[in-house]
């Protein structure tokens, strides 16, 4: 009995091995152990690294890519002024006498992507107020350490507020050198900087390893990508796989150990955690140089992608509360875009829920019109 059910086993890990094949792929899903090319798609997105670059993005030897000014996008949707900011509209170094000058950093979130510039929550502040500017310098993809980074770069702008957006699966961003060892199927086969904290909880810069894209390309073509990256990359070999490539089914149950250990609620969870204490240091930094740069104020903004809401906010099991708490209780301002929005899901009883507030992966029109409303009483409440 033994040996035919270990015969039937290994005949079920032969006949796994051969159906993952050469990608090891699961129902589109790449498995552990993860190299530096983590899903076959990713190969097409090296070889563009060889060509001249085009269209908005430019790989940065500091920030690991940003935006290229006075470019646009081929669909139309985004365009980035001579700034380096999302939008049509020229601003001066200085806001006009009147004006109250906004800037805002983040991710994808804060951008506005997938979504054309008219339904971006800056441009609906700005509309909203005819003493309103809003500057968006948000970059798709970025961690929240990019965004800090870029802030030091920039500056305010003579903004007197500057706000951070911090989308709630950032916080596994924000300990990842290499994205793909993070999110396995992005597109975004890039290098990073991240900080580390010190013995005294300080925040040390672990920079962006490549000065090139080409040079970067050979890493990951190469091989030699992992050990370059590998000191202070979180993700690396999370969870380790004793048995390589060789058994599916092994493979198969650390690729369900991978994706729940890059769970954002877990990480949320987990305020011991390295991801949590490095995300928390780094809102709390941004908003201190912030304000010592001469902001009034430097709000923090968390925003919940759609899964926050339908799988946790609506089902009564909100994952983010510490995340609040811990704000609270430093003194780090902040504004939770969250419950507003959960409160419109819950207020229009759509099927499926929170349609309406989301394009794809990211806020539509209806949706920043709410982050919009949002941060103007938030501004009413904080300056009238």
């Amino acid at each position: 009995m033994i040996l035919a059910l270990s015969a039937a086993l290994l005949l079920a890990d032969l006949a796994g091995t051969l159906l993952l094949g050469r990608d090891g792929l699961l129902r589109g899903r790449p498995l552990p152990p993860f190299g530096a090319i983590t899903h076959p798609d990713q190969r097409a997105t090296v070889a563009r690294m060889r060509e001249e670059p085009t269209g908005t993005a430019a790989f940065d030897a500091e920030l690991g890519w940003t935006w290229r000014p006075s470019t646009h996008d081929e669909a139309g949707l985004a365009e980035i002024n001579a700034l380096g900011a999302r939008g049509p509209r020229e601003y001066a170094a200085e806001p006009p006498p009147g004006v109250l000058r906004l800037a805002t950093f983040g991710d994808s979130f804060t951008f506005g992507d997938e979504v054309p510039v008219e339904a971006s929550f800056q441009w609906l502040l700005e509309h909203t107020r005819k003493d309103l500017e809003v500057l968006n310098f948000g970059v798709s993809g970025y961690g929240t350490d990019q965004a800090l980074l870029r802030f030091r770069r920039v500056g305010r702008m003579g903004a007197e507020v500057v706000c951070l957006g911090i989308l709630l699966e950032n916080i596994g961003r924000n300990v990842n050198r290499y994205r793909p060892l993070w999110n396995a199927r992005t597109g975004i086969c890039l290098t990073k900087p991240r900080f580390v904290l010190d013995e005294s909880g300080a925040l040390v810069l672990v920079p962006q390893p490549f000065a090139t894209r080409g040079a970067l390309a050979d890493a990951i073509e190469d091989g030699s990508l992992l050990e370059r990256i590998g000191p202070h990359e979180y993700w690396l070999g999370r969870p380790a796989v004793p048995t390589g490539r060789l058994s599916s089914l092994v493979r198969v149950a650390c690729g369900f150990l991978a994706y729940r250990e890059r769970s954002p609620a877990r990480l949320w969870r987990d305020e011991a955690g390295e991801p949590f204490r490095v995300t928390l240091a780094i809102l709390e930094s941004f908003q201190r140089e912030a304000r010592a740069s001469g902001a009034r104020h430097a709000p923090i903004l968390v925003f919940p992608a759609k899964e926050d809401l339908r799988d946790h906010g609506l089902a009564g099991r909100p994952y983010w509360n510490g995340l609040l708490a811990e704000l609270e209780r430093r003194g780090v301002a902040h504004i939770d875009l969250v419950t507003p929005l959960l409160a419109r899901a819950q207020a229009d009883g759509e099927d499926p829920p929170a349609k309406s507030l989301y394009f794809g992966g990211h806020l539509s029109k209806v949706g920043n019109a709410v982050v919009a409303e949002t941060v103007l009483a938030w501004l009413r409440a904080h300056d009238g």
